[in-house]
């Protein structure tokens, strides 16, 4: 059998622990879904704060590099505005070849960042630049020129990677008035130290980042080397994006253009920077969460005392009126509806008391009359009885002193006469005999003991049946052990195998089987036969006394034979009944526990 004592159930808890435990899951529910909404609010809260921050710093930052490069494209226009240059470019190459070579020079002597500067005509076809070059680098025009709605534009061009290092140029237009010359091409190493990515990366805070890449995003850099390619979409710069940056960090980002120059800017913020204010958050909710469910426990369980214990005085107090103590009162100084209840409860008890009082004398009045009737009756019968059955005697011994003494004058009429007398003796001093039996069950003393039945029944049809035994078929099969009376179960065997045989004699092939089924508390003893059998609405009848179901002249007996069954069975705590069809036989039943 599985064994279900360490299994917890809810329903077995007390009312105060679960009315304790319900708040407290309520309240737990309140706190979570509270502090989780809370999270979420607080949450996107700052992510619209650190968007809102971000796009701002973007705008900032890309007017700073818009100032840096107007500054580059002053000096560089600074330049061209050089009459030698001017001269240079009017001539084709002819004249101020000198003063020209040497400003390129001077240029590209005077800044370490600019290692080269170059003199493009109209055409955009190189004509003169200085000593220094980039070193296995030739770009060609369509890298440097960007062609605008009225031609080529000045500007600060894309980043180009030549050896892991970076350059871009700064290109200006040299005119005459308002005739363009040609282009001034200024090459500017792009150089960025830690420290200084370091420091602005705390300026910005949110461990920000810069990256710098074209706008036809070729060529991405975080100031020190070239990185992929972020996933920008350069024709939609307003939206923040989220992503995993290169040193797998995941931030989130605003990109912009920087005007005057091919140049696109993205800064990122750390999301987990971003979200430590909300983390701080979580953590401050769930202690306060922790501190309020506690509290809440120990108010819940406050409570509950308080209104489950008067219900448990009244559960003692319910408990001992069931118990016949109705003294049990329930003290409950309160003006609620508990206190209403416990008086009420107190008024019950008092009415359940004074009633109880008057059933019990009344039983007791009662049970007194009823016992000493039974008694009376049970003497009565015994006295009547056993009074009988000397007049009975001496009318048979008369009867039969007539028959011998008499006979040969007595004719034919009177010795039937005899006879009829003698035979109804005979079955009175029978029925006298059985209601003796009947009125001394229950003043025999019960010795209990278990009963070997297969024994006990082979012995009463080895006595019932005699020399008749070889007509009948007798099925006797396993017979389980029971506690009993043996004297009086005999009686009741007796009983039923006698009626077996009488009820079955005028079958063609008699059959009797008796049999035994083994129940959990009980042993159901059966007695079958094939003979005549009864109605089976009648079968409650069968057990009383002076109850028959077949006539007198059919089969004899008296009536009191399965009312003594009846009795027998009864005082052992057993059950009797029948089951039958008439014609098709019947099946008697009794039952007797295993144990006294």
């Amino acid at each position: 059998m599985e064994n279900n004592a360490g299994r917890f159930s809810f329903a077995n808890l007390s009312i105060q622990k679960r009315l304790s435990l319900f708040i407290s899951l309520l309240l737990l529910c309140v706190i979570l879904v509270f502090s989780y909404t809370s999270y979420l609010a607080v949450k996107n809260a700052a992510l619209v704060s650190a968007k809102e921050r971000l796009s701002s710093l973007t705008e900032q930052i890309s007017s700073m590099f818009q100032q840096f490069g107007n500054i580059v494209l002053n000096k560089a226009t600074e330049t061209a505005k050089r009459e030698p240059v001017k001269r240079f470019l009017i001539s084709n190459g002819k004249d101020s070849v000198l003063q020209t070579q040497q400003l390129l020079d001077e240029n590209a002597g005077t800044d370490t960042l600019v290692p080269t500067v170059e003199l493009y005509d109209i055409k955009g076809v190189k004509v003169l630049s200085s000593d220094k070059k980039i070193a296995g680098f030739i770009p060609g025009k369509d890298f440097l020129f960007h062609q605008g709605p009225r031609g080529f534009v000045q500007e600060v061009g894309k980043l180009y990677v030549v050896s892991d290092k970076m350059y871009f140029p700064i290109v200006v237009i040299v005119s005459n008035g308002q005739m363009p010359l040609g282009y001034l091409v200024k090459w500017r190493r792009l150089v960025t130290s830690p420290a200084e990515l370091s420091a602005f990366s705390k300026l910005i805070g949110g461990k920000g980042r810069l990256y710098i890449g074209n706008d036809d995003n070729t060529v991405w850099t975080d100031g020190l080397k070239p990185i992929p390619a972020p996933p920008l979409d350069i024709h939609n710069l307003q939206k923040v994006i989220n992503y995993t940056s290169p040193d797998t960090t995941e931030v989130i980002a605003s990109g912009r253009s920087v005007p005057g120059t091919r140049w696109v800017i993205l800064v990122t913020l750390s999301k987990q920077v971003v979200n430590r204010p909300t983390t701080r958050f979580l953590y401050s909710v769930t202690l306060i969460g922790i501190i309020l469910l506690f509290s809440g426990f120990l108010l819940a369980w406050y409570l509950s005392n308080y209104i489950t214990t008067p219900l448990k005085k009244m559960t003692t107090a319910t408990n001992d009126v069931a118990n016949s103590n109705y003294y049990q009162r329930i003290e409950v100084n309160r003006g609620d509806e508990l206190g209403v209840l416990a008086e009420a409860f107190n008024s019950m008890a008092t009415e359940v008391y004074n009633t109880r009082q008057g059933l019990e004398k009344k039983v007791r009045e009662r049970t007194q009359a009823l016992q000493l009737a039974n008694e009376e009756l049970e003497t009565f019968s015994y006295s009547v009885s056993h009074d009988l059955r000397s007049p009975v005697r001496r009318i048979n011994n008369y009867v039969d002193i007539i028959k011998k003494q008499a006979r040969p004058e007595l004719n034919d009429e009177t010795r039937q006469m005899l006879d009829s007398i003698e035979k109804n003796t005979i079955r009175m001093e029978q029925l006298i005999e059985d209601i003796l039996n009947l009125s001394r069950i229950n003043k025999e003393n019960y010795n209990d003991e278990e009963i070997n039945m297969t024994n006990l029944v082979q012995s009463v049809i080895d006595e019932q049946f005699g020399d008749k035994k070889s007509h009948y078929t007798i099925k006797i099969l396993e017979l389980y052990p029971a506690s009993g009376n043996s004297s009086l179960i005999r009686q009741v065997w007796v009983n039923f195998i006698g009626n077996a045989i009488k009820f079955s004699q005028n079958s063609f092939k008699p059959c009797i089987e008796i049999n035994s089924y083994d129940k959990k508390e009980e042993v159901i003893y059966t007695v079958k036969d094939n003979g005549v059998g009864f109605e089976s609405a009648y079968s409650d009848k069968l057990f009383d006394a002076f109850q028959r179901l077949h006539s007198k002249a059919e089969f004899e007996g008296t009536g009191v034979g399965l009312a003594i069954v009846k009795r027998i069975v009864v005082r052992h705590g057993g059950q009797v009944w029948a089951e039958s069809e008439s014609g098709k036989g019947a099946t008697f039943y009794f039952s007797l526990p295993k144990r006294a």
